[in-house]
């Protein structure tokens, strides 16, 4: 059973939950831990795939999808880990009911920008690895760092664009606090978050077509395409070129990229396909936040376990395997 902390503003009693130990335990504890692990994975990854021996259109994706990632993690930190650690921790106490509730007006839509433009990204990549594999005469004219970039500029155009209502679906709210006889902030929805037809057509129905129905859609029709070519490819494995073993393993990267990114993010669109039917379970969606920032922190180990390259780049910048400059970087270029 929750426990409640009552608030007074204008004469209007205000009774404000706390949460359970199951809540702080897994979106304040184990997501802060997790989230901050992610972010200094992604920044890594970041500086990694940057360097110029790294240059080629599916590490420019895979740029944009840790860039996306960071933001996602930064704005879950900071709008769920920290946030319920301060109800049972007094050292952020001032955070949760102080500053938090300014923090989300804009963590809340920036995190959404960037959780869109996570799915995106991930979606073209996919598409990438599809054209490289499935169509490599292709892929030489198609797959270029150029339009790898141009393709990342237009997912922020549209992550930006399509959650712009975002941040007008938030108000905070002063509330006095009986017992300390001091003033508190709440953040609440807006009545425009409120409007039925928005309710509806943008926050249920749109989310659930953009966010989920499209991306997983294509994902899987693409995945399943790149996993039939790399098994045909690796029945005559002997004949292979080595760019068509690089293109390979590339494709077996993301694959398990993909892989994780449904497992994760298949419970959140069971949560939002209830919502549509009025149904909320708290301790799903407690899961669900966990399982999402779990996705936008697992990308680097996954690098590290099939990227050679990456790996290679990665113990020679941070781990001291410092041989000569020389053959490091002929070993990066085969």
């Amino acid at each position: 059973m929750e426990d409640n902390t009552t608030y007074i503003f204008d004469n209007i009693t205000v009774a404000i939950p706390d949460i359970t130990m199951f809540e702080f335990i897994t979106e304040g504890a184990i997501l802060t831990l997790l989230g901050i692990m992610g972010i200094i994975g992604n920044v890594i990854s970041l500086i990694i795939l940057s360097k110029p021996e790294m240059r080629s259109s599916v590490n420019c994706g895979l740029q944009g999808l840790a860039f996306f990632d960071t933001i996602v993690l930064v704005s879950s930190v900071t709008m769920l880990g920290l946030h319920k650690l301060g109800y049972k921790l007094a050292i952020l106490y001032r955070y949760t009911f102080e500053i938090f509730p300014f923090v989300v007006m804009v963590a809340y839509p920036i995190g959404l920008i960037a959780q869109t433009g996570s799915v995106w990204t991930t979606v073209g990549v996919t598409v990438e690895r599809y054209v490289a594999v499935c169509h490599p005469l292709k892929a030489r004219f198609l797959c270029t760092y150029r339009r790898a970039r141009l393709f990342n500029l237009l997912i922020v155009v549209f992550a930006v664009c399509y959650n712009i209502p975002r941040f007008w679906e938030i108000n905070v709210t002063e509330v006095m606090d009986p017992l300390t006889n001091s003033s508190v902030y709440i953040a609440k929805p807006s009545e425009f978050r409120m409007n039925k037809l928005y309710y509806k057509v943008y926050y249920i129905w749109l989310y659930l077509f953009v966010m989920y129905f499209i991306p997983f859609l294509t994902l899987a029709v693409l995945n399943i395409s790149i996993w039939r070519a790399v098994q045909h490819a690796n029945k005559d494995r002997q004949r292979l070129t080595r760019r068509e073993e690089k293109e390979i393993g590339l494709a077996m990267m993301l694959i398990c990229v993909v892989s994780i990114f449904f497992v994760c993010n298949i419970l959140a669109l069971l949560i939002n396909i209830l919502e549509l039917f009025d149904l909320f379970v708290p301790a799903l969606v407690r899961v669900s936040n966990l399982l999402v920032t779990f996705n936008s922190s697992i990308n680097f180990v996954i690098y590290c376990i099939f990227g050679q390259k990456f790996k290679k780049m990665f113990l020679y910048m941070f781990c001291g395997f410092r041989r000569t400059k020389t053959k490091v970087l002929q070993a990066l270029c085969k």
